[in-house]
């Protein structure tokens, strides 16, 4: 009997390859990818060098050691020639309040060719030590260059992980389309083989009867022009599916010729969780909104800067220490000792502040482009997630409507094969309904396709796609690759 194949195409798509061939799902194959991608290490390194920005800033708080000793030769007040030597030193840091503390020592040592002064040291010998503590109470107070400049470091590193998922995201979706375009043409190659199976029995059941001069050469001729045509299909549809594994064999870095057997995806269409819960998935997964998000943070922290620098400056400088100075004059030793301290208040102030204007001017403005920005990417996310689930629940019923259209066209070919084999229709009614039944087969698998390609995109969206992907780990301190590259 000519109709008895089953026209279902099996999930594991498999045809003209050896039995090693590795059968692999999409997540597998992204999982491979990542393994491989060379720009992934990339992105990771950007993360890894942003990270670097607090440790610097975190630096400006170590203690400060300056020296410096000199000699020279001078003319005194009083004009006579004067060798000098001197040694000075200080040691402090900035406190991350903002104030800054400092403790410094001089010495000096001067020989005059002819002392004026009976009563002053020559050579003399003189010393200063002194600790200061200096405390702004107009701009720089509390350090707030130093809070907002750890707060841009913090950003920075957020857009960069947010760059490396955009990255991978990116990734995945070509990823995907390759994989579902693959499957695609498998199911088309199946499809194509399974009709070519059919018209080949039409083929032999004519051959049979026009021995026996049943039917007419016209009947053997368009069946096997239809079936020459079948195998040209065939033919090109095995090229792009070699065309496609060595393009997935390229990403994942195998041997080009490597063997692959695509497993058909099979992601569930949820349509019971509300759309406001599915869009939080979505935000919280979004690498576009960290960045917009940190983006709006940094501008914040621009325009606390700016209005720190429109105050003016005011410095409260206390100082405590000892001066001593020694040495021998005309009328004796002399060797002083004595305690010195203070406090001074210090004040600037610009007078032409229509540059910190401005700046201030044009942080605002960029938050508010930003805020701007943020508006329409959520509405983007939200018509996104909104558009994909109406398309995968359309899909849906797409899929219901071509698999009761599949099946009455079973029946439809089924009947027609008995009426022509009674003579009641011609070869060209059976070969149309064996081409509208293939047509219908492709057309419901790829509308099956078409949902998971929707389905997944969903979760991607979400995020949920890298819920059983395993992200690589660099340890770049210990990469000696990278240092050897740096060097």
């Amino acid at each position: 009997m000519l109709s008895k194949a089953k026209y279902t195409v099996p999930l594991l798509m498999i045809f003209s390859l050896p039995s090693q061939a590795e059968s692999t799902t999409v997540h597998q194959l992204l999982q491979d990818v990542i393994n491989h991608y060379p720009a992934i290490k990339t992105a990771y390194l950007q993360v890894a060098k942003a990270q670097q920005d607090s440790i610097k800033i975190n630096a400006q708080f170590g203690w400060q050691l300056n020296a410096s000793t000199g000699y020279a030769k001078e003319v005194s007040l009083f004009g006579s020639p004067v060798d000098q030597m001197t040694v000075t030193g200080s040691y402090g840091r900035q406190l991350k309040s903002g104030d800054k503390i400092a403790l410094s020592a001089s010495m000096a040592y001067e020989d005059s060719e002819s002392s004026t002064i009976p009563s002053l040291p020559n050579p003399a010998t003189s010393s200063d030590l002194k600790l200061e503590y200096i405390k702004p109470l107009g701009k720089g107070a509390g350090n707030i260059d130093y809070t907002l400049e750890l707060n841009n470091a913090k950003a920075s590193v957020d857009i960069k992980l947010a760059d490396q998922r955009l990255l991978l995201d990116k990734m995945a979706q070509q990823v995907i389309d390759l994989y579902l375009s693959a499957i695609n043409t498998s199911q088309r190659i199946s499809n194509t083989e399974a009709s070519i199976k059919r018209t080949k029995k039409l083929s032999r059941f004519i051959s049979d009867r026009l021995n026996l001069g049943i039917v007419e050469d016209k009947d053997q001729l368009q069946t096997d022009a239809q079936l020459e045509n079948q195998k040209a299909q065939l033919s090109a549809l095995k090229l792009a599916w070699t065309q496609q594994t060595i393009a997935i064999n390229r990403l994942t870095g195998k041997n080009w010729d490597h063997k692959l057997a695509l497993i058909t995806p099979a992601q569930k269409h949820d349509s019971l969780t509300p759309l406001n819960q599915q869009i939080e998935l979505v935000k919280k997964h979004s690498p576009a909104l960290v960045q917009i998000n940190s983006l709006i943070a940094i501008s914040d922290n621009k325009i606390s800067l700016q209005r720190q620098n429109q105050k003016n400056n005011l410095d409260l400088k206390l100082f405590v220490g000892n001066k001593t100075s020694s040495g021998d004059s005309i009328s004796g030793n002399v060797s002083n000792s004595d305690i010195v301290a203070g406090v001074q208040l210090s004040f600037s102030q610009n007078m032409d502040k229509s540059a910190e204007n401005a700046a201030l001017y044009q942080a605002q403005l960029e938050r508010g482009l930003q805020l701007q920005n943020k508006k329409q990417l959520l509405e983007d996310l939200h018509y996104d997630l909104a558009s994909l689930l109406a398309e995968a629940t359309a899909v849906s019923a797409s899929i219901s409507a071509y698999q009761k259209s599949r099946i009455a066209e079973q029946r439809k070919l089924k009947d027609a094969e008995k009426r022509y084999r009674s003579g009641l229709i011609d070869i060209d009614q059976l070969l149309q309904f064996e081409n509208q039944l293939s047509a219908t087969e492709l057309a419901l698998n790829l509308q099956q396709m078409e949902l998971q390609k929707r389905l997944l995109k969903l979760s991607l969206l979400k995020g949920e796609v890298w819920q059983t992907i395993k992200l690589p780990v660099f340890d770049f301190e210990n990469d000696e690759n990278i240092i050897g590259d740096a060097l």
